[in-house]
């Protein structure tokens, strides 16, 4: 009954903030969110529409005289709402994602909070906690449904970027005020939580279908104790399988981003382009010109580069775009210290997705091997009626899935793409 109320008293709180307000559409288009000054409630959110429009101040605009908060730390769009990690304010702020009218706020368990990521209907929000002590760090579970805390899940000393892929939760620890070198990965269904090890400060991660990549800057030269930045690309696998690509020593990478075939990082405030199946880091820019003075965020949406520009740690930032050749192509004033760039992916299902919604597979019942009429590629897993797995694999359109081992049976089958989930039976002859 107390969450219910809550529910609704945060319902009805959004409803009359936006018949107040100017009811503007903000499912498309980017969005940039300015971290403010430290210490303050100078965070903010910038809007670019399709169009290239730049509007400042959104949240500020759609709910009047309300504060975003204290060192906007991270973003993340779910469903119908945006969540806006507030590492000052020790906050997460849930935003209607098309009108930008406030919803609710979460402080129960978030102490020190840096990033969020979403699975199957929960939030998972990486926290320091008291950032002198280095063995309260956590990831705090959040009920999208209820907006309440339900549990925390242990981690290594500063958890700062987290990913989730197939049900799996990818953290990266950079150590707090110190430097760490690991990531864990928390499997879902059990919480159990295992580490992998890579070069120190692990600044961004990203996750294909295949690999995770680690993008680890180094100990910089000021710590006494410089190191070398390093690229790591992980199987998913098997995650003793990887690559790595170490940098020199002076080298202090940052800022990853990954598309279909390419990666991208900066260095010294230019971008580099390597492709996915490099076996060399590049050696010259991408990008056509250098005007950041101090990078401060990175991202690749669609067709556009987006680079960041803290200017000076304390006035208007900037944001330099370019186009998939690297050559310059606009800039925008934004907020102070902008520090991400994100995209409403979960508003609107594109074609892929109402595809997927009527996904089949067949023939059903099946001998040798069955198909799915599905587009892409996806995660294919097959559970005996005891709960069993008994194959996990990749699918691609062009190759059938192959039932060799698979006894005669009933099988439930959980097809998984683009964090859509379906699960079909499967009767095997």
């Amino acid at each position: 009954m107390k969450n219910y109320y809550k529910k609704t008293l945060y319902i009805l709180t959004a409803v009359l903030i936006s018949a107040s307000t100017y009811a503007q559409d903000y499912s498309e288009g980017i969005f940039i969110l300015n971290e403010g000054l430290y210490g303050t409630n100078s965070a903010s959110l910038s809007s670019i529409d399709t169009q290239g429009t730049l509007e400042n101040d959104v949240f500020s605009t759609q709910n009047p005289e309300m504060e975003l908060g204290n060192t906007a730390q991270g973003m993340g769009f779910n469903g119908d709402y945006a969540y806006v990690v507030l590492n000052g304010s020790n906050e997460v702020k849930v935003i209607n994602a098309t009108t930008f009218a406030f919803v609710a706020s979460i402080t129960d368990q978030i102490s020190s909070p840096r990033n969020i990521a979403f699975y199957n209907g929960y939030g998972y929000v990486t926290n320091w906690g008291d950032p002198i002590d280095t063995e309260d760090d956590y990831v705090a579970v959040i009920d999208l449904e209820t907006n309440t805390i339900t549990e925390t899940i242990a981690v290594a000393e500063g958890p700062e970027e987290i990913v989730e892929k197939d049900g799996k939760l990818y953290v990266a620890q950079q150590g707090g005020y110190s430097h760490g070198n690991t990531i864990s990965v928390i499997d879902l269904a059990t919480n159990a939580v295992e580490t992998i090890t890579v070069g120190d400060v692990p600044s961004t991660i990203k996750v294909d279908d295949d690999y995770l990549y680690v993008l680890s800057s180094g100990k910089p030269s000021w710590t006494g104790n410089e190191t070398t930045g390093s690229l790591h690309k992980i199987d998913l696998l098997d995650y003793d399988n990887e690559v790595v690509f170490n940098f020199e020593t002076s080298e202090h990478p940052s800022f990853l981003t990954v598309d279909e075939t390419d990666l991208f990082y900066v260095l010294n405030g230019d971008i580099f382009k390597m492709a996915l199946n490099a076996t060399t880091l590049p050696t010259t820019a991408f990008n056509s010109d250098n005007s950041a003075l101090i990078p401060y965020g990175f991202e690749k949406i669609d067709d556009k580069l987006y680079l960041l520009d803290a200017v000076d740690y304390s006035n208007s930032g900037k944001v330099y775009v370019y186009d998939e050749t690297g050559n310059y192509s606009t800039e925008y004033t934004v907020g102070a210290l902008p520090n991400g760039v994100y995209q409403n992916n979960s508003s609107t299902l594109n074609v892929n997705d109402y595809a997927f919604e009527n996904v089949t597979l067949f023939p059903n019942p099946a001998k040798t091997s069955f198909n799915l009429n599905l587009t892409e590629n996806a995660r294919v897993k097959m559970h005996d009626i005891s709960g069993k797995l008994v194959k996990d694999v990749k699918y691609t359109k062009t190759q059938p899935i192959a039932l060799d081992g698979i006894e005669s049976g009933i099988y439930l089958v959980t097809i998984e793409l683009n964090q859509n989930t379906s699960t079909l039976k499967l009767i095997v002859k």
